[in-house]
């Protein structure tokens, strides 16, 4: 990537970023758009991009059997209806259960009747790290719609029931450059800087200016939201993230 942008960029970039001082990968970029032409820049990572496949993340709290699932059928759009089963299974042993379990359908509706509803979407990050130490939510409490569900009827995170219900896990997977900006895009490429692209230009700042590609310095990273499955064969790695390494990075969403 940085042989891409390099024609386009002063000889003496790193030095002038340097001299800027740059915080974090954001401000680096800002800083790199006042030596080098904004535009032209853009153009040089998408023409990069495109012609590469690109590694996403998903995060979740699966078990064995979950898992094998999605290895035969991928990683499927949300069906808030099709989640019954899960939840009375995540929550079936909590103390309360007798209490809220004839309620499980009343608590689906009212969630999928929130701002924020993910049913028939997928939903990733480009960046691993993110997963892990930004919002790592995902992998500590398990799918967020049944969490969501959880906390309508019990007002708590159910964290013992999170435990039980498998481990961290990230799967990867792969898209084209095209899939990768549009599921980062996912209304459109809006305003002067399209995601994905600004992600990676304002890497190759921060590696300019620093000498650090370590993707942690992205802190979460760009989002991504697909309409379709995630088909097995794309479906590239099962990583478990032990919970030593989660807690201490917990985001502690109650919501």
């Amino acid at each position: 990537m940085v042989f891409q942008l390099g024609d386009l960029l002063p000889v003496d970039a790193g030095e002038q970023l340097r001299d800027a001082d740059p915080e974090s990968p954001v401000s680096a970029r800002f800083a790199l758009y006042q030596i080098a032409d904004k535009r032209r820049l853009w153009e040089a990572a998408r023409t990069w991009l495109l012609v590469r496949d690109v590694f996403a993340y998903h995060g979740t709290r699966i078990n064995d059997a979950q898992r094998r699932s999605i290895e035969r059928e991928g990683l499927r759009p949300l069906i808030a209806v099709e989640r019954v089963a899960a939840i009375e299974a995540f929550l079936g042993e909590h103390p309360r259960w007798p209490e809220i379990g004839g309620r499980v359908a009343e608590a689906i509706e009212f969630v999928c009747s929130r701002a924020g509803n993910r049913e028939g979407m997928v939903y990733g990050l480009f960046s691993r790290s993110g997963l892990v130490r930004g919002c790592n939510h995902y992998l500590v409490e398990g799918s967020e719609f049944d969490h969501h569900v959880a906390n309508y009827l019990l007002n708590e995170i159910c964290h013992d029931e999170n435990r039980r219900r498998g481990q961290g896990t990230l799967l990867q997977f792969r898209l084209t450059g095209e899939e990768a900006i549009a599921a980062a895009n996912p209304r459109g490429e809006i305003g002067d800087e399209p995601n994905l692209l600004a992600e990676l230009i304002g890497a190759v700042a921060w590696w300019l200016t620093t000498g650090d590609d370590d993707t942690a310095a992205q802190e979460e990273g760009c989002g991504l939201m697909r309409y379709d499955a995630i088909s097995p064969d794309r479906i590239t790695a099962f990583i478990t993230v032990p919970d030593e390494e989660l807690w201490p990075h917990y985001d502690n969403r109650a919501h």
